[in-house]
């Protein structure tokens, strides 16, 4: 055994006591940082630190309140600071926690950094585990301030800075917080940063909030898959996107956020993984394919969101016992399919209901055991068909149940509502409604919409109705006179178009300055009406202007369309704070001039101004440029004249420019605005060349200058405009090639193109064909239709429409859906072969290169157009055999192949088995069925001049059929176009033949006019 001597027992001792004091420093320390990190207050004991106090001093300094704030500082500086509001002390005076929204009281008003030094303000604050700074203006710009905060604030484990003006982009010094657990960054638009991936390392994250963040590019999913996440939201950032990973077993997430961002794909089925979900909101995003039923096994699930996307199949099969927690149900503007189970209307804890706008069918059954919790039922805009179930009148809290726009049969008695006294909102729709006099006399509703109801009369029971704001009951058949009651309601809001009503000749109009009662005749408490909205098209309305519309101040929107006024508009109209005023479709002829127009309430608020179809002539009045707001202009088909005003390319704001149908001759390049997204003037009388300032365009999406005297060359240089669907110049003086060869175009977009009846030549290059980029893109999986226009953000509903041109007649699309595709090059004198690269062009629907010169034989390749459904090449030089490949375009509904150097036998089978014996009239080297000559090549019948055989084409379009589709109103050629999405998500085109046989005389009308099917 060794013995130590004296002086090594020395040395031991001394190594001993440096590790005892070691030691007790370090547990000290760890000691500190524990007490730092507790959120509970314990300063009731314990002083602040002056270090802490002036720090705090510091930053009050520095803050600037606004001037309608009633405070000049947050805190006195006298008292301990550990006590103050907002703020939390550990065990040694040292703040913990900051919350200056706590601290600041005064909502509505933020609060502001006078000097943004984050590093100066916080360098005394290193044990903060807690930073609080929502709503206050910091104005950090770049990253500089998550560095300072990262380096200057080590121990935070709650950081929030909502609303705060921070900037981006996110720098991966967070990822140095090691004990961070909450992140929210929450309404800092100007962050516009790419996802920050460095947050898929914070193993301690529990709530990550980016809402509203301007975030771009594809989120992490990895980030999904954080051990302690609980709380996640994403959502208001619509350029963000991204997919669900597979969640894991033990995953905690609790919510989940996505709401209008631009997340895709299917939703997994390892989301039944997520046991603790409480509330998952996907609303307005780009998901598609079936609900997991698993979802219904989610036993917290309280609040379930899955609106505006594009899921299919059935809703999962919920049930009390499942999601006993959940209380929001929205589903709506999806695909969902299939039979709604009313053991939906029995989930104990639901409160809202919305599967609006769905594809749902069958019949209600009746429930029992009906939740008495459930306040609001949407389920309009679905083909529900049978009897509205009684059980819904016993649904004692309901306030709100939309029905509209199902199939449901009737009669319905609104007095079954009687006991539901809480409802305010009822819209029904297409179903009889019976009233009586006491109907609802129990129920103050505040919205009613009966459109559609089979009504005779104004129900007596809105005499009572003293909280009523909203009434629709247009499309009834109520006549007469506006009885003199209903102005004398609570009502803003009327709709009573397309029925035969009118106003009285003397309306009973009482004008007060304030809400004092009057009483009616029968005695009737109410109020006066000061309307905000009134529709009244399609009243058979007679006479002049009404003049009663003059004493409603208030008045916003306007409809009088599609009745019989005449006269003059009225110069007081524009004396009046109108968003929308629609005079369309009438019999005025004069529009009085304005005065001083700059200062009228118009110019600061008419966003729509739609004066279409009526009789007015002269120039557009200059003064309507000084609509700062507009945004929509409509004085189609009417007599104007002159010249198009060049100050209606300063108005910034108008987006649709449509003066189709007048008489002006020129437009120059100053009247183009160059926010527009529409530009129609087709049928005028400009002449001279195209406008250039076309090209700064760059949102215009529909362009049509058809039926001019336009003289210029192909406008290549619209290929630059991106947005570009919709481009007509048919019936001008166009002149020259189309293209050149080795030059690369592109029309992105483009997939209506209608270039008939100009004077263009040369070849149909493989370039050109190849540059038509939006015509070769199908879209098998769109199975809600979409149309052009939709996306305009317009007050007032505007539909796009278009006239195509075929075999002399013009035949008019009420609206064009995105997925109509149209190229139109015929009556040119374009020469050569049709090119086999026609074969690219999958998405076309109508094809017509009638009446030119095109030589060879006809492309095989035509047989690639799978979605051809109208086919016309006749009058042309084309010859040879009619390639038997086009048997299979089983869609092809038109096919026109006469006056052509075509020989040999017809093809036979599918489509080629129902086109008559006119579509190939004019080739008399052709045989077999349907023609009468035998494929024999002795017999030969001389040709005859295509003028003489109009009408046979024309009797064949109105005797064609096709039978079996068993679809109602799809694309009708030549009399309404609209659309039917099939199983199959394509197009369907077919004729009504007995609706339109009788009608052949005013549909064709000289082949010249635009031809609507109502």
């Amino acid at each position: 055994m060794q013995h130590l001597s004296p002086t090594g027992k020395m040395r031991d001792f001394h190594h001993h006591l440096l590790l005892f004091l070691y030691l007790f420093l370090l547990s000290l320390y760890q000691a500190s940082i524990a007490s730092s990190l507790s959120t509970a207050p314990k300063a009731a004991h314990h002083r602040c630190r002056d270090d802490q106090r002036s720090a705090f001093a510091q930053l009050q300094e520095n803050l600037k309140f606004p001037l309608s704030s009633s405070k000049a500082e947050l805190w006195d500086l006298k008292t301990d600071c550990c006590s103050w509001e907002g703020v939390t002390c550990n065990d040694v005076g040292r703040a913990t926690r900051l919350d200056l929204i706590s601290a600041y009281d005064e909502y509505g008003d933020s609060i502001s950094l006078k000097k943004p030094n984050l590093g100066m303000l916080f360098q005394n604050l290193s044990f903060l585990v807690e930073l609080n700074l929502d709503y206050v203006n910091i104005s950090a710009q770049g990253s500089n301030w998550c560095e300072v905060i990262s380096h200057v604030l080590p121990n935070l484990r709650v950081l929030s800075l909502s609303s705060s003006g921070i900037s981006g982009p996110l720098c991966s010094s967070l990822s140095k917080l090691h004990f961070l657990s909450e992140l929210h960054l929450d309404s800092n638009s100007e962050l516009s940063s790419i996802p920050p991936s460095f947050l898929a390392n914070s193993s301690n994250l529990e709530t990550l909030d980016l809402s509203n963040c301007g975030l771009n590019g594809s989120f992490p999913n990895n980030i999904f898959l954080l051990p302690k996440l609980q709380h996640i939201d994403l959502s208001e950032n619509l350029l963000l996107s991204g997919q669900f990973p597979e969640f894991s077993l033990n995953s905690s997430i609790q919510s989940l956020l996505l709401k209008n961002t631009n997340f895709s794909g299917n939703i997994p089925l390892s989301i039944s993984n997520l046991k603790s979900l409480k509330e998952l909101d996907l609303g307005m995003c780009k998901f598609y394919g079936v609900i997991p039923p698993s979802l219904a096994n989610l036993t917290q699930l309280e609040t379930l969101d899955l609106s505006f996307n594009s899921f299919n199949g059935s809703i999962p099969p919920f049930q009390r016992d499942g999601v006993a927690n959940l209380s929001f149900l929205f589903l709506e503007h999806n695909q969902l399919n299939g039979i709604l189970y009313s053991s939906l209307f029995t989930l104990p804890s639901l409160q809202q209901l919305d599967l609006s706008s769905n594809q749902l069918s069958g019949k209600l059954d009746e429930f029992s055991d009906a939740s008495s919790s459930l306040l609001t039922i949407e389920l309009s805009n679905n083909n529900l068909s049978g009897s509205i179930p009684r059980s819904i009148f016993n649904l004692p809290s309901l306030i709100e149940l939309d029905l509209q726009n199902n199939k449901f049969s009737g009669p319905l008695k609104l007095g079954d509502f009687k006991n539901q006294r809480d409802l305010v909102y009822l819209a029904l729709s297409d179903v009889s409604v019976e009233s009586d006099n006491s109907s609802l006399a129990y129920v103050q509703l505040a919205t009613l919409y009966l459109p559609s109801c089979n009504l005779t009369e104004f129900p007596n029971f809105l005499k009572t109705q003293n909280s009523l704001t909203v009434l629709d009951l247009s499309n009834n058949r109520i006549q007469g006179y506006v009885p003199s009651w209903i102005w004398k309601t609570t009502l803003t809001t009327l709709y009573l178009s397309r029925n035969p009503v009118d106003f009285p000749k003397i309306p009973p109009f009482v004008k007060v300055n304030h809400s004092t009662p009057i009483y009616n005749e029968d005695g009737v408490s109410s109020f006066p009406m000061t309307l905000e909205n009134l529709g009244m098209s399609s009243c058979n309305i007679t006479g002049s202007f009404p003049e009663f519309i003059k004493n409603q101040e208030k008045l916003i929107n306007l409809d009088l369309s599609d009745n019989k006024l005449v006269g003059h508009i009225p110069k007081w109209i524009w004396n009046m704070s109108l968003k929308y005023l629609n005079l369309s479709c009438n019999k005025f002829d004069f529009l009085d001039q304005f005065s001083n127009p700059i200062s009228l309430p118009y110019s600061d608020t008419l966003i729509t101004l739609d004066l279409h179809a009526n009789q007015l002539p002269g120039s557009i009045p200059k003064a309507i440029c000084n609509c700062s707001q507009l945004s929509l202009l409509d004085m189609s088909h009417n007599h104007l004249r002159s010249q198009i005003p060049d100050c209606l390319g300063k108005v910034p704001t108008l987006t649709v420019l449509n003066l189709q149908g007048n008489n002006f001759d020129s437009i120059s390049s100053y009247a183009i605005a160059s926010n527009l997204l529409s530009l129609k003037i087709s049928d005028n009388k400009v002449e001279g060349k195209l406008p250039r300032s076309l090209a700064n365009c760059s949102k215009l999406e529909v362009l049509d200058l058809g039926g001019n005297m336009i003289r210029d060359t192909f406008p290549v240089w619209l290929e630059k405009l991106p947005a570009l669907k919709i481009l007509v110049l048919q019936a001008n003086k166009f002149y020259g090639p189309i293209g050149n060869r080795g030059t690369a175009t592109t029309w992105p977009m483009l997939h209506v193109m209608d270039l008939s009846s100009n004077e263009f030549t040369g070849n149909l290059l493989k370039e050109f064909v190849q540059s038509l980029g939006g015509m070769q893109l199908t879209s098998n999986n769109e199975s809600r239709a979409r149309y052009v226009g939709d996306n305009y953000n317009i007050n007032g509903h505007y539909k796009e429409s278009v006239t195509i041109t075929m075999k002399g007649l013009k035949m008019h699309m009420d609206r064009i859906i995105t997925l109509f595709t149209c190229l139109d090059l015929s009556n040119n004198s374009f020469h050569g072969e049709i090119p086999e690269e026609i074969r690219i062009l999958k998405s076309l629907i109508v094809l017509t290169l009638s009446h030119n010169n095109f030589l060879g034989q006809i492309p095989s390749s035509l047989s690639d157009l799978r979605e051809l459904e109208s086919l016309d090449l006749s009058s042309n030089l084309l010859s040879g055999e009619i390639p038997p490949q086009l048997s299979r375009l089983t869609f092809l509904a038109v096919m026109n192949l006469s006056y052509n150097h075509l020989e040999g036998r017809i093809p036979q089978g599918n489509q080629f088995d129902i086109f008559p014996d006119s579509s190939y009239e004019g080739n008399p080297r052709l045989c077999g069925f349907p023609l009468k000559r035998k494929c024999n090549p002795e017999v030969n019948e001389p040709g005859t001049p295509p003028g003489d055989h109009e009408d046979s084409w024309t009797e064949y379009i109105l005797d064609w059929k096709i039978v079996g589709i068993g679809y109602a109103s799809g694309i009708v050629i030549g009399f309404s176009v609209g659309y039917t999405i099939l199983s199959e998500m394509r197009i369907k085109w077919f004729t009504d033949l007995i609706r339109l046989a009788g009608n052949r005389e005013r549909w064709f009308n000289q082949g010249q006019r635009s031809l609507q099917s109502w």
